[in-house]
């Protein structure tokens, strides 16, 4: 499994809106437009990265930035809780 903060800049709020919606579907929403995703190798990314490429415009700016291991076991937030953190499972 690999994590990504992926991010972006889109000035059309329908294209905002469904880019938004198309990056839920692979992890959480952090803030507005930065999203913590999983993906399950660097093909699934490719092929995720030319599917959103088709719904940009001009001037629009999306980002996919690594999180590795060891990185997101140094991540936190303001009050020192874990981000980007995936486990193995969840048990419901």
């Amino acid at each position: 499994m690999n994590a990504y903060l992926a991010c972006f800049d889109i000035s059309d709020d329908r294209i905002r809106t469904r880019i938004g919606r198309e990056l839920e579907h692979y992890g959480m929403r952090v803030q507005r437009s930065v999203f913590e995703i999983s993906l399950a190798d660097p093909a699934e990314l490719t092929a995720l990265c030319a599917r959103l490429r088709d719904w940009l415009e001009p001037g629009d700016d999306l980002r996919f930035y690594c999180l590795c291991a060891a990185c997101r076991k140094k991540s936190h937030d303001h009050q020192g809780r874990r981000v980007a953190y995936f486990p193995a499972a969840v048990v419901i």
